[in-house]
Formats: structure tokens, C-alpha cells, sequence
């Protein structure tokens, strides 16, 4: 009883409640995000994660191994010398003592620092009234975007144009109380979308919500409303979105962390249902249940009930502008449900998942023939074993997974730490042509079924000042793929040489190649392929002028070949940041020139933003670029951030096609934020 009173206190929150100032994330989040422009990636959950480390440190003292991992600058081997040196030592009392723990040179000591806590007397969080009322934090967003020029779909005249206005809007409430008690709901509504009756039920596009509880005894997660799962490696339960290759050569081990709430905005991939893991000794016992509508594209409905009968394909935009796009809008409803096992022993994890789905309108196969293995039917269901076991420097893990067709998958990785500076890695993956699933996120090239390679990543601190990353991935597809009439191979590389001159001065030199299969362009009675190459060549600096004003430069080239046709490019930004005596105003702005051929030839960059708002847009033809984003701390519990951009093209009268088409050659915006924390 007194549990349920805490918990309905801590949903009303309290206004007398103080939070810590506004912290910077823009750094954390480029450096893990770096490398995944073009993949789908949970920006939100990341940043939500290392804020709820900032706000609510790790106890260095009382921590496992699990802890530890949340943290993600710190590798396995990393982990392990830092609980093997508390074993032997005792409490650590000072930040100094990391620098006699192996593999913790002072770069790794300064990142990691925000996240971690020296009490010596562990401290458990109890759901009391008094606690809750004066420990737990609230924060509201709100927040909405606005192209400045008019896009096609938008006009009187357009066909099957968009419904609603021209802006998006995004409010988003998180409540937590330490690492015990989260509470969220998130509304989210896209450019074009319509309000209200007949297109929306609960009046938005979007919306979404969790009351979670966690490590409070033995029950180390308990969510209802919408959640994430992930297990083992990605290959049969994984439902929120991962990174792949980036610049972290080595770390491209998945950390499964079972359930947590969803926070994000991504509309078609979270459970919702209800979902706990409980833990008996050395066994972690997980269990779930979801009924969630999704979207789908209808091609039969029954006659009688109007109600779907089979649909061509289960959609992920989270787009509904038009009729069309409303159409496809929860379509069709999937029940998932399954558990997991797990054993934790010393330096030994072992876990058994299991997964069913089910969907109410049978899916339809493709006609094509690349979608000859696709998923067809109402039900699926998935069970995968996974390892993870560490021995002195080196460190196996893996996962082997079924599908109820007979379709089989594996991946198995290998990391080292051969010497004190250098770091390896080693993975195989196979997933068979015939294997099935429906939430997916292994370490691959794209996940998907007849996708087989292997990668090594290695990373070398060569002396104070230079540190070398790169990594090889070699891969192929024995199988078609839309586009690709025949099995396909290809290869990534990259090389990075990163250069620590000084606290105030950084800077990097980055190359990277890839080469992929796909049809040649030429007119053939039998396919024929041929490499598509793109190369980048990048030098990046970072240098603070003083503790108000930071620098950041970029010169970078892009090549593209294929079928004998040579493109290139080039972009160069310059940064400013600067950070007023109050510290109340930050001001950071960008000026960008680019110059390629085609979009072939495209240049990604990461842009600062606003809160929880993620840009990495392509730079691309013959253009400038500049925007300033304002942050201005209005009080201590109140931000506001705006941002204004604006992309002039030089090459082209009109920008983007069909319904975003915009007449004319510039294309702006402004995004503005309100963030209140009490």
C-alpha cells in the first residue's frame, strides 16, 4: 500500500522541485551517433540515457557489471580491470585512483567522470512519500518546426495533398525518481498531419506513455504502456534501433538491457503491453506482452466487417499527411509475446529467448522474386540461445537463432585486448536466406535475410597524441535484393587517426571506402553487376579559443564511381559556439559551402540542435548552408532554444519532388523549444 501511494504521488509531480542546470549532450551524442548518417538510429534514447547517468550517477563502489555497461565510453575489458581493481583494493575514494586501473588513460577518466558517483555508503532509493516529494525530477518539452517556404503538398490546388498544417508539434513529459521510478508521455504530430476528428481518435497523430519501476529489490524491471526489448545480439528480439559501423571501430558489441520504457518518437517499432523481469539468485526471468496497431498496406478487406484482411507490407514512416497515408494508418494489429532467461555467473552470461507474433491481417508475398523468403502469413516465432563469456583479455560472444520455417541465423564475436593500447575485434555473422523475424537489430550491413560477413575492427592508441581506429567489414548477399537482380558482395573500410594535441585542441583525419554490387546501368539479357564505390576523405579540428568560445572546422571530399562514371564533391563548415559571462546564452552557428555533382556524391554532417532533436542532413549539389541555434536559460528550471536554417542552391530552381516539391532555390526553417524541468 504504501508502494501504491508513492507511485501516486510521484505522478502528480511537484512544482517546489529543483533540477540541475541544463547539461550539453551535443558532444556525447556525435561521438556515439558518428558513422550511422544514413541507418535509422534511437538518438532520443541514448541521450535520454546519458542525461539520467548525469542527473543520477553510477555508485563506482556498489556497481555490476550491467551498470558499467550503460556507460559508453568504457569497452568490456575496460569494465572488468575496473571491478577486479575494487576487488583487490577495497572502496575507491578519489577520481585519481582510475588512473592506476588498466586501460584508463585521462581521456577515458574525463568522459566517464559525469557518470559515476565515489560514496562509500551505498545508497537505496526506498518508494517513501518524502523521498519521492523531494527527490524526483519533471520535465516537459514542447516543441514545433516550420518551413518557411511552401512545399507542393500544401497548396489548395494539389492533388491528394496534405491535411493539416504546414508545422510540427512535439510535447514530450518525463518524471523519474532516481533510478527507481519513470513515468512518460509523449505527443508527437508531423508536418501535414491532421487534427482532431474523423482522421485522429485521441485528437493527435501520436501518442505514447509508461509508468515503469526498476531495480527495486528483486524486481529489476516492471513497465506498462509502451516499452522496448532487447536480447541477446539483435537476432530474435531487439526492438528499438541500433548502431552499426561508425568510427568506434571495436565497440560494435550489443549491450542488451531486457526492458526499457520508450521514449523515443518512432511510431511503428515499440511494444505496448506490459512486460517485468525478476530475478532469482543467478537467473534474471523476463516476460512480456504487447497488442500494438501498426501500419500496413491494405490490398483486401472483408466485405461484411470492412476489416483488413491482408495487407502487402508493414510500414514504418509514421507518416499520415494525405488519405492515402491515413489509409495505411494501425491497419493491422500485432500481439507479441514472449520471454527470456538468463544466467549470470562471474564472468559468464547465458540467455534463452523466445518470441511470438501474430498479426490479425495475414501478411501477402511479393510477387518478385528477391521476395521469395519474405514474411508471409499471420504468425511468426523466434528462439535464439546467446553467450557472452570474458577469460583474462579476451571476451566470445554471440547469438544463434530459429525462425518457425526452418530459417536459421548466427553471429559470433571475438574481442581482445592482446596489449595495454590495443583492442580487437572480430565478428561473423550468418543469417540464413529462409530465416524470419520481425524486430531485428543484429551488428550487419542491413540485417537482412542471406546476409553473411565478417568484420575486424582495431583500435590503437599510439601515444599521448595519436590514437588509430579502422575496421574492415567483408560481406555479400546470397540472395536478390530490390534493385540487385542477382547475389550480390561487398566492403567496407575506414581508417580514423585521431590527434590530442591539448585539452583545447583536437583534431582527426578520417578515410573511408565502400564498395557494393548492384546492376549495371547498362541494357543486359543476363544481370550483370558492377561495384558502386564511394569514398569520403575528412579532416576535422576542434580548438577552444578560451572556456566562452569553441572552434570547429571541417574539410571534407566524396567521391562516387560506377558503370566508368566519376563524381565528386567536396564541403567545408566553420563552427562558432560561444557561451555568454551569465552562462545564460549560448549561441552556435554554422556557415557551409558545398559543391557536388549529384546527390551521389552527398556529404553527411551532424548539425547541434535542440534538445532531444537529432539533425545529420546531407549536404549536397552546388549550395551554402548556415544556421545559429539559440539556447537562453530564461530561469534556472526553464529553457528556450531556437534554431534558424537556411540552405541557398546554386545548381537549381527547384528543391526535393512530388508533394515536398518547393518552387524556387532556397529552403529554411525555424525550429523553436520551450523546456521546463522542476
Amino acid at each position: 500500500m504504501k508502494a501504491l501511494l508513492a507511485i501516486s504521488l510521484f505522478l502528480l509531480g511537484s512544482l517546489l522541485l529543483a533540477q540541475s542546470p541544463t547539461e550539453e549532450l551535443e558532444m556525447e551524442i556525435e561521438s556515439v551517433a558518428e558513422g550511422n548518417e544514413e541507418n535509422e538510429t534511437d538518438l532520443i534514447q541514448v541521450a535520454e540515457n546519458l542525461l539520467s547517468l548525469r542527473n543520477d550517477p553510477i555508485q563506482l563502489n556498489f556497481a555490476e557489471t550491467e551498470d558499467l555497461e550503460r556507460i559508453p565510453y568504457l569497452n568490456v575489458f575496460q569494465i572488468n580491470n575496473l571491478l577486479q581493481y575494487r576487488r583487490a583494493s577495497g572502496l575507491i575514494y578519489t577520481p585519481y585512483e582510475l588512473q592506476v586501473v588498466k586501460g584508463f588513460d585521462q581521456e577515458t577518466i574525463d568522459k566517464v567522470l559525469p557518470y559515476l558517483s565515489f560514496t562509500t555508503q551505498k545508497a537505496v532509493p526506498e518508494l517513501k512519500l518524502k523521498n519521492i516529494w523531494q527527490y524526483s525530477r519533471h520535465e516537459i518539452i514542447a516543441r514545433s518546426t516550420i518551413d518557411l517556404q511552401t512545399r507542393k503538398g500544401f497548396l489548395p490546388e494539389t492533388e491528394n495533398g496534405y491535411l493539416g498544417d504546414p508545422q510540427d508539434y512535439y510535447v514530450r513529459y518525463r518524471g523519474t525518481y532516481r533510478d527507481i521510478l519513470s513515468i512518460g508521455l509523449t505527443s508527437q504530430q508531423d508536418a501535414g498531419e491532421p487534427f482532431g476528428q474523423p482522421y485522429q481518435e485521441l485528437g493527435v497523430d501520436f501518442l505514447s506513455g509508461h509508468l515503469a519501476i526498476q531495480n527495486y529489490g528483486n524486481l529489476r524491471r516492471f513497465v506498462v504502456g509502451d516499452y522496448q526489448a532487447e536480447f541477446g545480439q539483435g537476432l530474435a528480439l531487439w526492438s528499438s534501433l541500433a548502431f552499426g559501423k561508425s568510427a568506434e571501430a571495436v565497440e560494435i558489441k550489443r549491450y542488451a538491457r531486457g526492458f526499457r520504457p520508450f521514449t523515443g518518437a518512432e511510431e511503428n517499432r515499440f511494444l505496448r503491453g506490459a512486460a517485468a523481469t525478476y530475478r532469482l539468485g543467478s537467473f534474471d526471468v523476463s516476460a512480456f506482452y504487447s497488442a500494438n496497431r501498426i501500419d500496413a498496406n491494405i490490398t483486401e478487406t472483408d466485405s461484411a466487417s470492412q476489416q483488413p484482411l491482408f495487407v502487402s507490407s508493414l510500414q514504418t514512416t509514421g507518416l499520415h499527411r494525405t488519405e492515402n497515408e491515413l489509409a495505411d494508418k494501425d491497419a493491422n494489429r500485432l500481439q507479441t509475446v514472449g520471454g527470456n532467461l538468463n544466467y549470470r555467473a562471474n564472468n559468464l552470461s547465458v540467455g534463452v529467448t523466445g518470441v511470438n507474433y501474430q498479426l490479425e491481417a495475414a501478411l501477402e508475398q511479393g510477387n518478385q522474386l528477391y521476395q521469395k523468403f519474405n514474411l508471409s502469413g499471420q504468425r511468426l516465432s523466434n528462439v535464439s540461445l546467446d553467450l557472452n563469456y570474458l577469460w583474462r583479455n579476451f571476451n566470445i560472444f554471440g547469438e544463434t537463432a530459429l525462425s518457425d520455417n526452418g530459417g536459421r541465423a548466427f553471429t559470433v564475436g571475438f574481442q581482445s585486448n592482446p596489449a595495454d593500447q590495443l583492442f580487437l575485434t572480430l565478428l561473423h555473422r550468418n543469417i540464413g536466406t529462409e530465416y524470419q523475424t520481425l524486430y531485428i537489430a543484429p551488428f550487419a550491413e542491413n540485417g537482412g535475410a542471406g546476409e553473411r560477413g565478417t568484420y575486424l575492427g582495431v583500435q590503437w592508441q599510439l601515444n599521448r597524441t595519436f590514437l588509430l581506429k579502422s575496421y574492415i567489414d567483408l560481406y555479400e548477399f546470397r540472395w536478390l535484393r530490390f534493385n540487385i537482380d542477382v547475389p550480390s558482395r561487398g566492403r567496407d573500410l575506414l581508417a580514423q587517426l585521431e590527434m590530442y594535441f591539448s585539452r583545447y585542441f583536437t583534431a582527426y583525419v578520417r578515410l573511408k571506402n565502400e564498395v557494393q554490387e548492384v546492376n549495371s546501368d547498362a541494357e543486359t539479357v543476363i544481370p550483370k553487376l558492377v561495384p558502386r564505390e564511394r569514398t569520403t576523405a575528412r579532416f576535422h579540428t576542434v580548438y577552444s579559443l578560451t572556456h566562452t568560445i569553441r572552434l570547429a572546422s571541417r574539410v571534407e571530399y566524396s567521391f562516387f564511381e560506377q558503370d566508368g562514371i566519376l563524381e565528386q564533391g567536396h564541403l567545408i563548415f566553420q563552427d562558432v559556439r560561444y557561451i555568454f559571462p551569465s552562462e545564460k546564452l549560448t549561441l552556435t552557428a554554422r556557415y557551409a559551402l558545398t559543391n557536388t555533382e549529384s546527390f551521389d556524391t552527398r556529404i553527411y554532417a551532424y548539425e547541434n540542435d535542440l534538445t532531444y532533436a537529432f539533425s545529420i542532413p546531407p549536404y549536397f549539389g552546388r549550395s551554402n548552408r548556415f544556421y545559429l541555434l539559440v539556447d537562453y536559460s530564461i530561469t534556472q528550471r526553464i529553457t528556450f532554444q531556437a534554431k534558424y536554417s537556411i540552405t541557398t542552391f546554386l545548381d537549381r530552381e527547384e528543391i526535393s519532388s512530388g508533394q515536398n516539391l518547393i518552387e524556387g532555390n532556397r529552403i529554411s526553417e525555424i525550429r523553436a523549444q520551450v523546456r521546463v524541468r522542476f
